[in-house]
């Protein structure tokens, strides 16, 4: 295999491992399933990933789903034993190499868990860790044994993970010595020869020494070149402070100043003076104050009230005008043309023999007929005008007296369902009174029930307390080994505790709460649904709104209608109050108003034969509706009997079925009772007997204790005797042989040897001599 193929190997591996590090990193099994996650996964679309590449990451994040806890705790206490090699980020890839060692490694082979290690994805210093620490069972019992049996069997503990792993250790050897020299540059588990080309390392270890670092020594500070005095002493007051004062001084300097300014005009004359344009210009303000003076003279000319007298008129002589040709042939035109007209007037009269007169009255005559006609219609249009108001007025009041009918008929449909209503919250509450008075009842008879049981349970705690009074000390030796227990327990979870653990948790807003609860939503879809309600809620608004200003457009229109037709009667009698000035035809007059007033009879006579025959058919109508609404609701009424009669039949059934369904509930309950009081009351016995044989099992303990302490101290007391009884035979022994050389060597010169002679012919208590013995050997 080449460099190339190998680098593909490795980047395939480093794939599958960032894969499944992605879905266990992103998985949440509180809002979906792992096998809907899978499926859904988005990164999982990669081009790279074959089939035989998408089974791997599946078995592997179900792998890992499925025994989260054993991994968790494993690699939980991997992180908290090496804090300096494991990295925190890294925790799925340490999941995903726990899961592939401990259950996956026959199926993987050590080659592929080669490649997984070495592909590039974790570092080298944690993987060489985590391997040499599932690889080593002390400390697995040490740190994540006792854990791991609060979840799982000892026997698939045992047999399945660690022995599992344990029986394949002389394979992995070569994997682990390679890590550690990759991550470390030596090889620290000796006895065992790395992978081919592989080389120990022979370099020292760096021994570290302390800096030889110069003590600072403290500065000196300086002394002060000469020595300050501390005493001041102040001069004398000069003699010419008080000669002079502050007038004085003033005066000179004003005389200086006068001295000075002379010497400068004697320096400069008039003639070396310059002379400027500027200066020869004319006074600006003299000419500006002119100025203004003649504008304000100017004004109030204007403002007088005293007009100029009128030029003087010289009257003249008559001016001779001159006539042209022009002005003569004009006027001659003029003349001629007034002349045609007159000849033409008269011609016309010499062959008509009359003049415009007729034709003027005529057309006066056409005009007044044309008034009347229109005056006419006018009225004829107010009629109809004022018979359309009545019909309005009248189909306003019947509508109002059919809603009347209408409203009065709904009202006692309603009335009559109240009636309905209350009379079943009546029978309700007369079966809601049954049943509290029932409940009552069965209340009492719970009572002396419990009364009853109480004084049992009284007899029996007696009888218990007792008995506990006798297992007291035996339950505080228990108590104290169990409290031992507890805080090595407790020591471990707070070591477990201190480490960090991420508790960061990421909000997502497409992502559902996951509570379990019908139409639950997630933030983005939340907001989604609150534009369209109020998309709907604006809809509804303008349709509210141009329905409104519709009803109002209408009642608008019907109040400018009325105001007209006010308007209309107002102008008939205004006309009608009106005389009609015509001098020359006062007969005329009065004819037409007769005429008028003839009109008029007959159209109001019309218009109220019209209204009483609309009325009559209103009323007819009414009575219709009336004897309609009569027969509809004496028809509910029936219905409503039958309805009621059916209802009582059903409710009858069903509170029937309801008392079979209490009943058959109770029973169920007093059986279950009974079968959870058996239960119970083998339980107890069976405590009370495993308590009993606990304390037999205590007590013949204890005998047999005594038994073999009473036998220790009978053989420890013999072996005393016999130890002191040895002592005292060796002391005696030793007595004699002493003696036997003093004989024998003769220093009886010696005083020493004197003493030790008289004192030796002293009688020896040996029975003194051996409790002395026997006590300092029981002191020892």
């Amino acid at each position: 295999m080449g460099l190339a193929d190998a680098q593909n190997e490795s980047a395939r591996f480093a794939l599958l491992l960032k894969t499944s590090t992605a879905l266990l990193e992103t998985f949440n099994p509180r809002t979906t399933t792992s096998d809907a996650y899978f499926q859904d996964a988005e990164f999982l679309q990669n081009p790279l990933l074959g089939e035989v590449e998408l089974n791997f990451v599946h078995q592997v994040f179900y792998g890992c789903h499925r025994y989260s806890k054993l991994l968790k705790l494993f690699v939980t206490s991997f992180i908290y034993k090496e804090p300096t090699t494991a990295l925190r980020s890294e925790q799925p890839l340490y999941n995903i190499l726990a899961y592939l060692l401990f259950f996956r490694l026959e199926e993987v082979g050590i080659e592929n868990l080669r490649q997984f290690v070495n592909c590039g994805y974790g570092s080298p210093p944690a993987l060489s860790g985590l391997l040499q620490y599932a690889m080593d069972k002390e400390e697995l019992e040490k740190w994540v044994m006792e854990e791991w049996l609060k979840h799982y069997d000892p026997c698939f503990l045992e047999e399945e993970i660690m022995g599992r792993l344990h029986r394949k250790e002389h394979h992995l050897r070569p994997l682990l010595n390679e890590m550690e020299l990759k991550a470390t540059g030596m090889l620290k588990s000796g006895g065992e020869a790395g992978p081919p080309g592989t080389v120990k390392s022979k370099r020292p270890l760096t021994d570290f020494q302390p800096f030889n670092l110069t003590a600072v020594k403290p500065r000196l500070i300086a002394e002060p070149d000469h020595h300050i005095e501390k005493d001041l002493i102040a001069n004398p007051v000069p003699g010419f402070l008080n000669k002079t004062n502050l007038a004085k001084i003033a005066d000179e300097r004003k005389r200086q100043m006068e001295e000075n300014k002379a010497k400068v005009a004697m320096k400069y004359s008039a003639a070396d003076e310059f002379t400027f344009e500027t200066a020869q210009r004319r006074d600006h303000a003299s000419v500006l104050e002119e100025l203004r003076a003649k504008a304000e003279e100017k004004f109030m000319e204007e403002c007088t009230f005293q007009p100029q007298a009128a030029k003087r008129i010289v009257p003249r002589d008559d001016a001779m005008v001159r006539q042209t040709v022009a002005s003569v042939l004009k006027e001659d035109a003029r003349l001629r043309q007034a002349m045609a007209k007159d000849a033409e007037l008269l011609k016309q009269y010499e062959a008509e023999l009359h003049d415009a007169s007729h034709f003027y009255e005529w057309q006066e005559k056409m005009k007044k007929k044309d008034d009347m006609d229109e005056e006419a219609r006018m009225k004829e249009r107010l009629i109809q005008t004022q018979l359309t108001r009545e019909s309005a007025k009248e189909a306003h009041d019947a509508s109002n007296r059919l809603k009347g009918i209408q409203a009065e008929h709904q009202k006692r449909g309603i009335q009559a369902q109240l009636d309905v209503r209350d009379k079943e919250q009546e029978a309700e509450l007369e079966e809601k009174q049954k049943l509290v008075e029932h409940t009552c009842e069965e209340r009492e008879k719970a009572r002396i029930a419990e009364q009853e049981v109480l004084s049992l349970k009284q007899e029996t705690a007696e009888q218990r307390r007792k008995e506990k009074e006798l297992e007291m000390s035996k339950k505080k030796k228990e108590e104290e080994l169990e409290m031992d227990r507890k805080r090595d327990l407790i020591r471990q979870i707070r070591a477990l505790e201190r480490v960090p653990r991420e508790s960061a948790k990421v909000f997502d807003r497409a992502e559902a709460p996951g509570h379990g609860l019908l139409e639950e939503m997630s933030m983005a879809e939340l907001k989604e649904r609150l534009k369209v309600m109020h998309a709907h809620h604006q809809r509804a608004l303008f349709e509210k709104r141009e329905r409104q200003l519709a009803k109002k457009v209408g009642e608008v229109s019907c109040e400018c209608g009325r105001d007209q037709i006010y308007h209309y009667e107002t102008w008939e009698a205004v006309v009608c109050s009106r005389p009609f000035i015509n001098e020359s035809s006062g007969k005329q007059r009065l004819q037409d108003e007769a005429k008028k007033d003839r009109q008029r009879g007959d159209v109001l006579m019309e218009v109220a034969a019209r209204l009483e025959n609309k009325k009559k058919e209103k009323k007819d109508q009414e009575r219709r509706l009336r004897k309609e609404l009569h027969e509809i609701a004496t028809k509910q009424q029936f219905q409503m009997n039958s309805l009621e009669a059916l209802e009582g039949h059903k409710n009858a059934d069903q509170v029937a079925g309801l008392n079979r369904e209490v009943l058959r509930r109770q029973n169920r309950m007093l059986q279950e009772q009974r079968s959870i009081n058996q239960v119970q009351a083998r339980e107890r016995a069976l405590r009370y007997k495993n308590a009993e044989s606990d304390h037999q099992e205590y007590a013949d303990m204890q005998d047999l204790v005594d038994r073999r302490t009473q036998r220790a101290r009978q053989v420890e007391r013999v072996f005393k005797k016999e130890v002191a009884e040895s002592f005292c035979h060796a002391r005696d022994l030793q007595r004699s042989h002493e003696l036997k050389q003093i004989e024998v060597g003769g220093h009886s010169a010696n005083a020493y040897m004197k003493r030790i002679a008289h004192t030796s012919s002293l009688p020896v208590d040996c029975e003194a001599l051996s409790k002395t013995s026997r006590h300092q050997l029981d002191c020892k």
